[in-house]
């Protein structure tokens, strides 16, 4: 016997009641064949029973036809319509139950709900006294555009495609052009932080870190940016000639002992007794150091005579705002000062060991970025740099 496919039609028919004459009624009517020679036919009162009959016969029909099995089943036909849609979009890469072990795997309805909001106020808050005010400063800023991009989401709502779209969304400074490598580098940086703590299993506040997946550019180091002694000399002089030397001491720190600007050079303003004169050294307590490991700096003839000659406070009440204006005015960089201490360091005593102890960074860092980058003539001149010769040229800053 020939198989035929089976085929259903479905029609709004009226049918005349027996038991009642002259009385009829509209029903929807299913009708066909099952590829065999055998009728199909059933009555509905409701289109939408009607047509979920007829689709569940067809597959019913389909499964006899193609010799497999047909199984009785909990599901919905909704459920198993979305399931075959999902069978067919996942081929033969991957089977249902593969997929479904994935998502429980790697994704959970936490039991614990958080805004980004409450969890950057908490994640910085843990950080209070272990970091740099300055890059405390910097995470709120970071975090504060991220949460109103997001709208301050729940924080286990947050996928890296939002954060890849967040910096994607960062501008230069022109606003217009997209920022730098650099820039996308240190804000995925601060949101991977973020994220790294949530996750942390004293917390786990999400199940993973969606900063961890947005790539990260691979960035050449810049050449290290650092002052010739004229340079030096003529800021020096500069600052010397401005309200009568009154921020001489903040910026010889910064230039001949390498203090980092922006915290160590504040907190040692503090505790201005770390100055030690008389064995002549600078010491960086932990407390100070950025890294939080204590170090100590020779106090040289030059940096001698500025300290000694100049002896105000070494940041003056509310003078923020004239340090920077002489660095604008003198095009200074955040860190050319520190960068300038070091190559002079090794331009004139050829020590990377040395250069290190006082700089508190690494042998490696030392050679990698500041072998060569200033002459052992330059540098000589450089630690010969002391307050006089002060008819020599002078930036008036005032």
């Amino acid at each position: 016997m020939q198989v035929k496919a089976p085929t259903l039609n479905l029609v709004e028919r009226t049918f005349k009641d027996n038991r009642w004459p002259n009385h009829q009624y509209e029903c929807w009517f299913v009708y066909g064949s099952d590829g065999k020679g055998g009728r199909i036919q059933k009555k509905f009162k409701d289109q939408t029973k009607a047509r979920l009959w007829k689709s569940a016969k067809e597959t019913e029909l389909a499964n006899v036809q193609n010799r497999t099995r047909h199984v009785q089943t909990t599901l919905t036909l909704e459920e198993l319509s979305e399931a075959e849609a999902c069978v067919a979009r996942l081929k033969s890469r991957y089977t249902l139950t593969q997929a479904v072990d994935y998502l429980l795997h790697h994704f959970h309805e936490p039991d614990f709900k958080i805004r980004f909001s409450e969890a950057s106020v908490k994640f910085r808050g843990a950080l209070e006294g272990r970091v740099r005010d300055r890059t405390l400063v910097q995470l709120k800023s970071t975090l504060g555009q991220f949460e109103k991009f997001v709208g301050d989401c729940y924080l286990h709502e947050i996928t890296s495609k939002d954060v890849e779209r967040y910096l994607r969304s960062l501008r230069a400074r022109d606003g217009s052009n997209t920022a730098s490598r650099k820039t996308w580098n240190n804000y995925r940086g601060d949101l991977h932080l973020l994220f790294e703590w949530c996750a942390d299993r004293q917390r786990r506040w999400v199940s993973t870190n969606p900063a961890a997946e947005v790539d990260r550019f691979q960035i050449d180091r810049e050449h290290i940016e650092v002052l010739s002694a004229e340079q030096a000399r003529v800021l020096m002089h500069s600052v010397a000639a401005f309200k009568n030397g009154k921020l001489v001491r903040y910026f010889a720190l910064a230039l001949f002992a390498g203090v980092r600007p922006g915290g160590e050079l504040e907190k040692l303003a503090a505790n201005p007794q770390l100055i030690d004169l008389e064995n002549e050294v600078v010491r960086i307590t932990e407390a100070i150091s950025k890294t939080r490991k204590p170090r100590q700096i020779k106090i040289r003839p030059n940096l001698y005579q500025w300290l000694t000659q100049y002896p105000a406070e070494i940041l003056p009440a509310n003078c923020d705002r004239e340090v920077k204006a002489i660095r604008k005015r003198l095009h200074l960089s955040h860190d050319v000062l520190r960068h300038t201490f070091i190559s002079m360091h090794v331009g004139a005593f050829k020590s990377f060991a040395d250069a290190a102890i006082e700089s508190g960074n690494s042998e490696k860092i030392i050679r990698g970025h500041y072998l060569n980058t200033s002459s052992f003539k330059d540098a000589q001149r450089f630690w010969s740099i002391a307050p006089e010769d002060t008819d020599r040229k002078v930036l008036r800053l005032a």
